[in-house]
């Protein structure tokens, strides 16, 4: 009659998992730790708590429980004007300070039309007082617009913008270059 092999194979897989269930009380301590970090809704600090944790899991020898992390403050950002930041989510530039700490936008801006510069027949660029770049998106002719009139930039459907500017007749739409 031939041995069955079950049992052998049983004894053998509780050897093998025996280790590995003698560990699971550590992990489960480090992963309180990531928990707690996974609840932080503020990007850096939430960053700043992973930063703290991972460290202190994978510097602890097996069957250690992890170290806590030392509490610090959160880094808080330097404010970035409204204005400063409205229409800069069109912008990829991640070197721009208006693309790395977004706060809460404007719904819509003044300012004065420094320079206008033709990009094609009907398609121009405009430069603001406040550094902003815009491009039309729509060719249209833009006759009375120069330097020195105001423009009101507003936020549009699906994420699109229109400007108005002192003395030009309709709506332009624009997108943001800079």
């Amino acid at each position: 009659m031939r041995e069955r092999p079950l049992p052998r194979l049983l004894a053998a897989a509780l050897i093998l998992a025996a280790p590995a269930s003698l560990t699971l009380p550590v992990l489960a301590a480090g992963q309180d730790d990531v928990l707690k970090c996974l609840g932080i809704l503020d990007n850096g600090a939430r960053l700043a708590c992973y930063d703290r944790t991972v460290p202190a899991l994978r510097n602890s020898p097996p069957g250690a429980p992890a170290a806590p992390a030392a509490p610090t403050a959160p880094a808080v950002l330097p404010p970035v004007a409204k204005e400063q930041s409205f229409g800069a989510e069109r912008i990829t530039d991640k070197s721009n300070p208006a693309v790395a700490a977004r706060p809460q936008e404007a719904e819509a801006i003044t300012a004065k039309l420094v320079s206008i510069s033709q990009q094609t027949i009907d398609r121009y660029s405009f430069t603001l007082d406040n550094g902003q770049i815009w491009t039309q998106v729509v060719a249209r002719s833009i006759a009375n617009a120069k330097p020195g009139k105001m423009v009101k930039i507003e936020k549009g459907i699906v994420g699109s913008f229109t400007m108005t500017i002192d003395g030009v007749s309709g709506i332009i739409k624009v997108r943001r270059v800079k």
